[in-house]
């Protein structure tokens, strides 16, 4: 009768455990990251009689936790890279809307500016068509402008959410490491593990991983340890190693990530990978980054190169005839010191108009190592060392990628610098003139056959010279003032040598003896040849081109002399609208419109490689959970169902020491008797 009742009793006490086990369940069905719990219940050690063993009813072993890692796990990770994903999908998603816009993006005011250049070629003497041409070209600069603006803020917007989201890592590094703590206290026999406690752990390194990516390990005392990026360990145990938020070595204003170390801390911002700050960190260094700088290389180029073609021309605002000056303000290339430098100086790095063509997107760093000076590009990762695998020109400068750079006189090993060329561009966009009469629409020389006094030709020949073009306008602009070579005028007369070679004599003004010789010996007579007047002896200032042509005879002469009277002349604001239809940008494979145009699509076709992907990544997060739910998620039906039969083994089980205490109150009826 003791054994019946003792047996009612673990039986009672068992099923007493799962139905508390059960109501467990169906309470936190709704408790984000809680897995379903299940007792596992055992038969007690049985007595031996002479007959044999006679149960003694059932025990609960242990309240099993339904959870498996490799589910898990998968959970973490595809939940890591589905936020960062999703980060990148809304960051980029804002630039393809700015820069694509059809109304409000750089296009329309490019094509406007260009219409107005052709205006003022059209029609150079036309106020009206000068002044407009200031205007569209002012809005120009300002759409320039407005958009990095844009970009700006996007970028400040990350720059917040980066020390925001390095806060909140914080955090749950510490609930984790706390929660580790009291898993390590409770952990005495892995049979009777803290199952509430390991899910509330599991939760938080869930959480962590939304934020970044994460490898979770658990150790032999219970508790589990975190890295991030590369490895980083971010929590062991019950030790935290906060992020930190760093200054930027060369930009202080621009957040970097770093770990708490021992010694300091060390910068891991490359190294963070997945989740949102992961895609915050990338959508800055890649997709924005590259969107200001390609968009300032276009702004740079378009500067550069009309504002030397406009240096071409001169104007006549006063009178005379004077060079034009720089039609748009630009910024100049930023170059920061490291901020461990030793040495004071800074090297020089400008444009090189001649091959701004040749001009990259992308930065630079600038190392000296003690003996040689290294370039690395910052997107192609080249290593160029300069003196070998870049030389020096007869000035000292160095040439490279559409950029001139010259070195500080002093300089310690281990000094470093970064070159932007572009990202501060579209800032510092500003057209310069103020006044419709200082745009330079005429060329600086005019060219033809020499008149006499009578103002006619006497050449004889079917000799030609064509229009002069202009390579350096400042020694061309120095020609033009009194007693300059095209001021006094340059004549060029045909002669023919003993052996019938023919040549061009160049003389200046009314001098009798000729400055130099040209020879003329052209393979096809109706190309004719080019000549630079420069090289004649006396006139190396003169960067003036013209090109000779035809069967000229004896003593036929040309001409080419300053442009006084051109208040109408259109040829410079020809070559300033021809300039903008050229493959002037990349390597003269595309034009201004063409180069932002390609910007336009890449930002748009990764935009959308983003959007499927994130799609995708949310149908695998989907499924990932799905398995999940699958062990661990709470079902109601089959809670409800588990605590019908749980609740009939503890009717069962009450029903048992009922009886037996009916058989105990029968015998004590028997012994009164």
């Amino acid at each position: 009768m003791v054994d019946i009742l003792q047996t009612g009793i673990t039986g009672l006490r068992a099923s007493q455990r799962a139905l508390a086990t059960t109501s467990h369940n169906i309470s936190n069905v709704n408790t984000e990251g809680y897995s379903r719990q299940r007792v596992e219940q055992e038969t007690n050690p049985p007595q031996y009689h002479p007959r044999g063993a006679m149960g003694t009813g059932a025990h609960v072993e242990t309240v099993q936790r339904l959870s498996e890692e490799t589910r898990v796990e998968a959970l973490r990770r595809n939940q890591a890279e589905f936020e960062r994903l999703d980060t990148l999908k809304e960051m980029t998603g804002r630039i393809d809307n700015l820069v694509a816009d059809k109304d409000a993006g750089i296009s329309p005011a490019l094509r406007a500016f260009s219409s107005a250049i052709e205006e003022v070629a059209n029609d150079p003497a036309n106020t009206v068509a000068r002044q407009e041409l200031l205007t569209k070209g002012q809005a120009l600069a300002d759409r320039f402008e407005r958009i990095d603006n844009r970009l700006l803020e996007l970028q400040s917007d990350v720059n917040k959410r980066v020390r925001l989201q390095a806060e909140q890592v914080n955090g749950l590094a510490e609930s984790i490491a706390e929660v580790n703590s009291a898993i390590r206290k409770r952990w005495h026999d892995p049979q009777q593990p803290p199952n509430d406690l390991l899910d509330q752990r599991d939760q938080k390194v869930r959480e962590l991983a939304e934020l970044v990516g994460v490898n979770a390990r658990v150790q032999g005392d219970g508790t589990v340890s975190v890295a991030i990026g590369n490895g980083q360990p971010l929590v062991n145990g019950t030790q935290v190693n906060d992020l930190e938020v760093v200054e930027n070595a060369y930009t202080p204003e621009r957040p970097e990530i770093a770990l708490e170390v021992e010694d300091g801390h060390r910068q891991i911002t490359d190294a963070v990978q997945g989740g949102s700050l992961g895609g915050l960190l990338e959508f800055r260094g890649g997709v924005l980054d590259e969107t200001r700088s390609e968009i300032g290389r276009v702004a740079n180029s378009l500067a550069v190169s009309l504002n030397a073609q406009h240096a071409r021309g001169v104007h006549y605002a006063n009178g005379r005839p004077e060079q034009g000056g720089a039609l748009f303000e630009r910024a100049e290339v930023q170059v920061q010191a490291h901020a461990d430098n030793r040495g004071g100086a800074a090297p020089e790095v400008g444009y090189d108009a001649e091959r701004i063509g040749e001009l990259e997107a992308q930065g630079y760093r600038l190392r000296y190592d003690g003996s040689q000076w290294q370039l690395r590009g910052l997107g192609d990762g080249e290593v160029r060392t300069l003196g070998e695998d870049i030389e020096a020109g007869e000035d000292g400068a160095y040439r490279f990628d559409g950029l001139v750079l010259r070195l500080p006189a002093q300089a310690e090993a281990g000094d470093r610098f970064q070159i932007q060329p572009n990202r501060e561009a579209a800032q510092g966009l500003e057209m310069r003139l103020s006044r419709p009469e200082q745009v330079a629409a005429a060329a600086p020389a005019v060219s033809g056959e020499a008149l006499t006094a009578k103002g006619q030709s006497q050449n004889t020949g079917s000799g030609a010279i064509g229009s002069p073009e202009v390579g350096d306008g400042d020694g061309v602009a120095a020609a033009l003032k009194d007693g300059g070579a095209l001021e006094r005028g340059v004549e060029l007369e045909y002669a023919e040598g003993e052996q019938g070679q023919g040549y061009f004599e160049v003389y200046v003004g009314d001098e009798s003896a000729p400055r130099g010789r040209l020879e003329y010996a052209p393979e096809d007579a109706e190309a004719g040849q080019r000549y630079n007047l420069s090289g004649v002896e006396g006139l190396g200032g003169l960067d003036v081109s013209v090109r000779l042509s035809g069967s000229p005879d004896p003593g036929d002469r040309f001409q080419v002399e300053g442009n006084y009277e051109g208040v109408g002349d259109n040829a410079n604001a020809l070559r300033m609208a021809e300039l903008m239809d050229e493959t002037v940008m990349d390597g003269g494979n595309s034009t201004f419109q063409e180069a932002y145009s390609a910007m336009v699509g890449e930002v748009g076709g990764f935009t959308q490689r983003v959007q499927t992907n994130r799609d995708a990544q949310q149908a695998l997060l989907d499924q990932a959970e799905k398995q999940w739910e699958e062990v661990s998620g709470v079902n109601l039906d089959e809670e409800a169902a588990n605590m019908m039969e749980y609740q009939q083994a503890y009717q069962a089980a009450a029903q048992i020491i009922t009886t037996a205490d009916e058989i105990f109150q029968q015998m004590l009826s028997a012994v009164r008797r």
